[in-house]
């Protein structure tokens, strides 16, 4: 047995994708000691149509969830009926104080079990301490224990719904490392958003609930943040995750005052700031480009065009900048008015918030979600879950 063989067989799978070698199960590499994106994929098993609207909504929930712990950041996602794509940002590795670490906990783990795990903690000595909390936080911005534990818990919830057992998933998640630069992050982003319009089941991008940017012009809040982190990078702005660990920085040198007070001149002296209409426009009309029908290259005649946007639309988009038609915002708040429980002013929707406080988590704080600006003055209570 050669030398690099024996080395290989003798690692663990979790050593194996760390030291970037090839194994039977295929290479996974993954930058070291830095942040980074990358795109994730992962089908269902013999690529079944097992994904209905229940199904993606509860895939969502976990999504975000495990996104909060992890500290990994959804730029974009796509959810098909035997697929899905996300587009990530994995944060580079920080230290966590106590508090946060249980803060975060709290998002993924039910309030006994952080209670029984804190109860724990208090016994320990501090070396334990150390090693406990280390322990979490092991598991932060980690690829790999991200995706296992959301498809794990997804799959288990599947399960148990559905009254069966075994695999949910075809292999593992295949990753492909993005660069950070404007043109790889945004057609990667533009690929994972055109997803259901190229197999044919929407005209426009925006009007699929299940895609990064359907959700965001649906008034998704964590969609709109992942889009304006999107933007933002792909202009040259420093990321999100790097300016807190340079508010973190700060605040290790100087007081707080004197650190909010240089945070705030650095936010006022940067240029052209971005908001939700910017970042929709900009994004929009890429979409639109690369959304465009082409010729199917694998047609002899090419006299067959690839699903999408017809070139009059792609011209008409840019005629009017990426701005979208009211008609089409009405269109795309349907669900507001006919799937959630409640529609008027936020004292009216905080009332009834307070009527029925036991039918939503016990994290819930806000009643009302704001409308998007064609309905100013109106929030809408969404449905229970």
């Amino acid at each position: 047995m050669k030398g690099s063989e024996k080395k290989w067989n003798s690692l663990s799978t979790r050593e194996a994708w760390v030291h970037g070698a090839r194994k039977g199960r295929g290479l996974r590499i993954l930058p070291k000691g830095e942040g980074y994106f990358v795109h994730v994929t992962s089908r269902t098993r013999g690529q079944e149509f097992l994904f209905g609207e229940v199904e993606k909504k509860s895939f969502l929930l976990r999504m975000r969830q495990w996104s909060a712990f992890s500290g990994i950041g959804v730029l974009t996602h796509c959810l098909m009926s035997n697929h899905f794509h996300l587009l990530l940002w994995v944060p580079p590795v920080s230290k966590l104080s106590h508090p946060d670490i249980v803060s975060r906990l709290k998002m993924v783990w039910p309030e006994d079990k952080v209670d029984v795990w804190e109860r724990l903690y208090s016994s320990q000595n501090a070396e334990n301490k150390k090693a406990m909390d280390r322990k979490i936080q092991d598991r932060m911005g980690n690829l790999p224990d991200f995706m296992r534990v959301l498809k794990q818990s997804f799959s288990n919830w599947y399960n148990h719904r559905e009254g069966c057992t075994g695999t949910l998933w075809e292999g593992r998640y295949r990753s492909v490392v993005v660069e950070d630069s404007p043109l790889a992050l945004l057609s990667v982003a533009a690929y994972i958003d055109l997803n259901p319009l190229r197999a044919g089941l929407i005209s426009d991008p925006m009007q699929s609930p299940w895609t990064g940017y359907g959700a965001a012009c649906g008034g998704d809040t964590a969609s709109k943040f992942g889009l304006d982190f999107l933007i933002r990078c792909s202009r040259g702005e420093v990321p999100n995750p790097a300016l807190l660990s340079r508010r973190n920085y700060l605040l290790s040198k100087y007081d707080p005052e004197k650190t909010k007070a240089m945070l705030r001149a650095e936010s006022k002296s940067r240029k052209n700031p971005l908001g939700w209409e910017d970042v929709q426009k900009a994004y929009r009309i890429w979409l639109y480009a690369k959304g465009r029908q082409l010729p199917d290259a694998n047609h002899l005649q090419n006299t067959t065009t690839r699903k999408g946007i017809s070139p009059q639309k792609v011209l008409a988009e840019y005629e009017q900048n990426g701005e979208v038609p009211y008609a089409s915002v009405l269109l795309q708040k349907w669900r507001c008015f006919s799937r959630g429980v409640g529609i008027g002013s936020p004292q009216f929707l905080d009332d009834l918030f307070k009527q029925y406080r036991s039918c939503f988590g016990p994290k819930r704080v806000c009643a009302s979600r704001k409308l998007p600006n064609g309905f100013p003055g109106l929030g809408s209570l969404r449905q229970v879950d």
